[in-house]
């Protein structure tokens, strides 16, 4: 079986330790090796001399990273210094190698301009690491947000996968607008549900009401939760109003690292045996 690969991309931010941290744990999870990139933006450094500078920067970045992640036991299969478009370069080098995963490191409650287009460029799964999951300690709460769409399916049947490899608890969670969509939410989590179930895990649901994106930050700091899983695909205007808007609102906002499920990737992930 050909092994998975996975993208790295670091910079001198303390958020790539954080990415590197999470990129290890997920990659001892899939038996998966890891490539290392750092881009030059030739938007700032355009001089021939700025650029050997960064780049000679970039070489020594990689080295430390390269060890940290062989000393955790990871493989690196490939490390490289690009020139160009940070997204751009990500991009590519995501095709080039056919990563998929990508793995960003980004602050509590915010995301850079970089981590944003990617997330909604990659055709891949895309986790963007936050400070509360550096380290070795294991995943231990996730939630999943479900509203019965095809991408919240993928979501979920990832979500129960992970929670399961990790030995980690999992909540189901749905927002209604108001009581009358009870039994409508309660059918949603419930599908979910049964497919949590099969995977032997300690699973949960929870539905409240208001605001979709405000609802489930509000409960990722209720429950603790250091992982969200949520699906996006982000395709075409209309989705990105409806589905995009509360996904990259969470994606964004969240102090808790959050795992971006792309629908056209998704069996390569969560259908492999343990």
């Amino acid at each position: 079986m050909v092994k998975f690969q996975f993208l790295l991309p670091i910079d001198e931010s303390v958020y790539s330790d954080t990415a590197a941290d999470n990129a290890i744990k997920v990659a001892k999870m899939y038996n998966a090796d890891v490539s290392l990139v750092y881009v030059v933006d030739a938007s700032i450094f355009e001089d021939k001399e700025d650029i050997e500078s960064q780049t000679k920067f970039g070489e020594s970045m990689l080295g430390r990273f390269r060890q940290y992640c062989s000393d955790k036991g990871v493989n690196i299969e490939k490390a490289s210094v690009l020139v160009g478009s940070p997204f751009n370069e990500i991009i590519k080098m995501q095709k080039e190698i056919d990563a998929s995963l990508i793995i960003l490191g980004a602050p509590d409650n915010k995301l850079g301009s970089v981590a944003e287009r990617v997330v909604r460029g990659a055709k891949c799964h895309i986790l963007i690491a936050r400070k509360m999951t550096g380290g070795d300690e294991p995943f231990k709460h996730l939630l999943v947000p479900v509203d019965g769409s095809k991408d919240s399916e993928f979501a979920a049947q990832f979500a129960s996968s992970f929670a399961h490899r990790t030995s980690s608890s999992l909540t189901v969670f749905h927002v209604i607008h108001n009581e009358k969509k009870m039994q409508k939410g309660t059918e949603i989590t419930e599908k979910a549900l049964d497919v949590a179930k099969t995977k032997n895990i300690t699973v949960e649901s929870q539905i409240s009401e208001g605001k979709i994106s405000q609802e489930i930050l509000n409960e990722i700091d209720n429950k603790s939760i250091d992982l969200t899983v949520i699906g996006y695909t982000g395709k075409g205007r209309i989705s990105r109003m409806i589905l995009g808007s509360v996904s990259e609102k969470v994606i964004r906002s969240a102090k808790c690292s959050v795992f971006v499920v792309k629908s056209v990737r998704t069996e390569k992930v969560y259908t492999i045996q343990k």
